[in-house]
């Protein structure tokens, strides 16, 4: 299952070099690509973070797409223990930093307007803080649990039943864009 996803991510790649905005180096992102999905440590990134960077609760790894090369840096400089044996040269770095931005942007140009009005909700205005603060950036849970595929039936019983959440007021409109963001978070991990 996992090389279906793999070629999958490969695939959009190569579909969006074409599109404007897109322009970065493909060489390098390629490369960043390889060594996210394979042979970083010998076991590649993905390996934790998921083919598309989307992290895992499970395993402690957070939502990587688009993270700083700063953060980056300092995670592979020991600001991450379990991470040290990465051990990428400064090229390295700046090609899996590449393909973390270029998977970044990929996302949003997919992103339909009610799923993108979704995303921005979930990651920054319900409540003032957003979803994330305790769903994590990649909706597998946090500190609450993993909402990713929630649909607006369950999300409106869970505003209006759950006592931690009733800080959070959304309007239906609301509510049905941040479950269209969670289908499409789903979507995205099921290919």
């Amino acid at each position: 299952m996992k090389r279906v996803r793999l070629v999958g991510v490969a695939a959009l790649i190569a579909g969006l070099s074409a599109l404007p905005g897109f322009a970065q180096d493909d060489a390098l992102v390629e490369e960043g690509r390889e060594i996210f999905e394979e042979t970083a440590g010998g076991v590649g990134c993905a390996m934790c973070h998921g083919a598309t960077g989307t992290g895992s609760a499970e395993l402690g790894a957070p939502f990587v797409r688009g993270v700083s090369e700063a953060a980056l840096n300092s995670a592979l400089d020991g600001a991450v223990p379990v991470m040290q044996f990465l051990d990428l040269d400064r090229h390295e770095r700046q090609a899996v930093h590449a393909y973390l931005d270029y998977l970044l942007r990929a996302e949003e140009t997919q992103l339909d307007p009610v799923a993108a009005a979704g995303k921005k909700i979930f990651e920054e205005t319900a409540g003032g803080v957003g979803c994330a603060a305790c769903h994590g950036e990649s909706a597998h849970g946090g500190v609450g649990p993993d909402i990713v595929g929630t649909d607006s039936v369950a999300i409106l019983n869970q505003l209006a039943n759950n006592e931690a959440m009733s800080f959070i007021e959304l309007t239906e409109d609301e509510v049905n864009q941040v479950a269209a963001y969670m289908r499409y978070l789903h979507d995205l991990e099921s290919h």
